[in-house]
């Protein structure tokens, strides 16, 4: 896991009936961070579009929504790249351009997808 960037809580449990919860990403460093989350395509899990990319000031968190479509457990992960932008930074999309996180400060976060019985 990321020093910079966490998630709380720290593994994602929906049961195997699927359904939606909410999950904070926390900035802990001293720069505006920006964000990408991947999953595995083909994953029972998603992220809304609009939460895939994004900022998060110094200090701060930002709330995203993880559903979990019915089905079978099987081992799945999360990915949440991050880079460091300057705060007059506006587009989240940007530092990710290139296929992976570019920033003076950079790396991810990953997340167990646990389908909980």
């Amino acid at each position: 896991m990321g020093f910079e960037l966490s998630t709380d809580p720290s593994r994602c449990d929906i049961g195997v009936g699927g359904g939606t919860k909410k999950y904070k990403l926390v900035n802990h460093c001293d720069r505006m961070l920006a964000y990408h989350i991947v999953i595995n395509p083909g994953s029972n899990y998603s992220v809304p579009e609009n939460q895939l990319y994004g900022l998060i000031q110094i200090g701060y968190t930002v709330d995203i929504d993880i559903t979990r479509k019915p089905g079978k457990p099987r081992p799945d992960k999360m990915i949440i790249q991050y880079a460091s932008v300057g705060q007059d930074c506006r587009d989240p999309k940007k530092p990710f351009a290139s296929g992976g996180p570019v920033g003076e400060i950079t790396g991810e976060t990953m997340v167990k997808l646990i389908a909980a019985e």
